[in-house]
């Protein structure tokens, strides 16, 4: 059951409230689990390489609840990356124009805020507390109100040969597009890398183990 704050449903659809819901089902199963961190993660995002979580962990601010590893902007993909590049930081606050709940690191501290504020009981999602109007994302509830923290390296990506089931217009606006910047900020990454300045760990990619392809 949901306790919805206005006339939501004419803002978004059934598939968007399920997709909302299936993430507050997962920062729950991640709370119950009684791990100090889990993954989120969306089944059309990928990753070229196996990344050292702990020394990633390490390098955000101690303050952090969240931090989203995956963003669809490309515009706010390649400024993140400029940051990187040019000045050498790991992590930026959210900001609402880092679309994308497709990858996310989440806290114990991070999850406990989440559910006591939207499934208090434990079952039922209220989002009475939600005070914006218009259409909600999954992005809204995930970040929002918790101390999260944008990567400016990309680590992740959408697969592009899969189309959106519940948002096909978004491929062409923020899929593909996203997916091309990252592609330009790893490849600008990755040369640098590869002569040894400035990355954060040794290896073809910052915080990269190993390569998956």
């Amino acid at each position: 059951n949901s306790l919805l704050p206005w006339d939501i449903e004419g803002f978004n659809s059934l598939a968007e409230l399920a997709i909302m819901a299936s993430h507050l089902d997962a920062v729950g199963a991640a709370h119950r689990s009684e791990r100090g961190l889990a993954v989120g993660m969306g089944d059309d995002v990928r990753s070229r390489y196996v990344f050292d979580s702990a020394a990633l962990v390490a390098s955000a601010p101690a303050d952090w609840e969240i931090l989203q590893l995956h963003v669809s902007n490309r515009q706010v993909v390649l400024e993140l990356g400029q940051l990187y590049l040019r000045h050498g930081l790991l992590w930026h606050e959210w900001e609402p124009s880092c679309f994308s709940a497709g990858a996310y690191l989440i806290n114990r501290k991070g999850a406990v805020s989440i559910l006591s504020r939207y499934r208090p009981d434990g079952m039922d999602i209220d989002l009475t507390g939600v005070h914006a109007v218009g259409k909600l994302v999954a992005d809204h509830l995930l970040y929002r109100r918790n101390r999260c923290y944008t990567a400016t390296i990309p680590y992740f990506f959408n697969d592009i040969a899969l189309r959106s089931t519940h948002a096909p217009q978004r491929d062409d606006t923020h899929h593909r597009p996203g997916a091309m910047g990252v592609e330009s900020v790893m490849r600008h990454i990755e040369s640098r890398a590869a002569g040894g300045h400035g990355s954060p760990s040794p290896g073809p990619y910052p915080f990269a183990l190993r390569a998956l392809w």
